[in-house]
């Protein structure tokens, strides 16, 4: 191959990753609006229910379905933002999603070998997020994905002088 042609390829390659590239965000987009109005719309649903007589489990499972739908939109976010899946938040996801269904229908009533096999779970699930939330802040530490607003404010308190250090300097009250 020709260095023309090299470069030739390169760019098609390029304008086509950029493209697929694009398209997952914009499908990335439009889950996020929907995972919003259903959480809107769920959060709307409790409201009404509240204000009449309702039932306390059906509230229940209402609310930790927002729960879910939070998570989901928040990795759908770190995607957005990072261009990657955050382990953590899947697991959290399914956490939350194991935890509901024991809520809902009672740890009594749910067959041994089923409530074990959830424990299990859920215990594993435990173990995935201590492990994975470890490595992906030492991972966006490491890559300066720190939020924005975050790094400004320390970067705003650093150029100001701590109390500690008027007292330090003999110019404090202390």
């Amino acid at each position: 191959m020709s260095e023309e042609q090299q470069v030739l390829y390169r760019r098609v390659h390029d304008v086509f990753r950029k493209t697929l590239e694009t398209t997952q965000d914009l499908i990335i987009i439009a889950l996020s609006i929907i995972i919003f109005y259903v959480s809107l719309k769920v959060l709307l649903k409790i409201v009404f229910e509240i204000s009449h007589a309702f039932e306390f489990k059906r509230v229940v499972s209402e609310i930790l379905y927002i729960m879910i739908l939070v998570e989901t939109y928040r990795m759908l976010i770190v995607y957005l933002k990072e261009h990657r899946v955050a382990v953590s938040f899947m697991a959290e996801i399914a956490l939350v999603a194991v935890l509901r269904e024991v809520i809902l229908t009672g740890a009594l009533e749910i067959p041994p070998l089923t409530l074990g096999m959830a424990t299990f779970f859920i215990l594993a699930l435990v173990v995935v997020i201590k492990l994975t939330v470890k490595e992906e802040r030492a991972d966006i530490e490491e890559k300066g994905f720190i939020h924005t607003e975050l790094r400004d404010i320390f970067r705003r308190r650093g150029k100001r002088r701590h109390p500690r250090e008027f007292s330090k300097s003999g110019k404090g009250g202390d």
